[in-house]
């Protein structure tokens, strides 16, 4: 038996989106960030940790054994920020004490902010496929890290310190 509209029930599937998994994380690598001014240097590897040299030097000026896959070295080349290795998604049973950033200087850390920090009322955060989207940091400015959640409000933490600007 034919079915009697078949070009209709196509278009009607055509118009439902795709649903797609979140893609997978790259598997940890080595990279490199730079300060601002780019007088100093961070290169981090996932076997090794963290060192920080200045630019024109090959001597090591602090070493840790920490790594992310998001970070952040401000001009002074002690204060360095991490960011969640999750990126911008972090899993559906997450709990609020998930932690979004970590603020250190040189292997230190000085402060975390967690999820229930930069979100007072969850029911903001936006459910993707597999996870709930949060924001991202978008960069550092002047010793401000800047995060832009995903409601589209910005906050602003002095990067040497962690703590909220007003």
């Amino acid at each position: 038996m034919r079915a009697p509209y078949p070009s209709i029930i196509l278009v009607l599937l055509g118009c439902v989106p795709a649903i797609r998994a979140d893609a997978p994380l790259p598997p940890p690598q080595r990279y490199e960030v730079q300060s601002p001014s780019r007088k100093y240097v961070a290169t981090l590897d996932p076997k090794t940790g963290v060192e920080v040299r200045a630019r024109d030097s090959s001597a090591v000026r602090w070493r840790s054994k920490l790594w992310s896959r998001v970070a952040f070295l401000l001009d002074d080349g002690e204060h360095f920020v991490t960011g969640y290795s999750g990126l911008n998604l972090i899993p559906l049973d997450y709990g609020k004490d998930l932690v979004l950033l970590s603020f250190w200087k040189r292997d230190q850390k000085i402060r975390d902010v967690t999820v229930s920090e930069l979100f007072p009322d969850t029911r903001v955060l936006r459910r993707t496929a597999s996870h709930y989207h949060w924001g991202s940091i978008t960069g550092l400015a002047n010793s401000t890290l800047i995060v832009t959640r995903c409601d589209g409000s910005e906050v602003r933490f002095d990067a040497a310190t962690g703590k909220v600007k007003k």
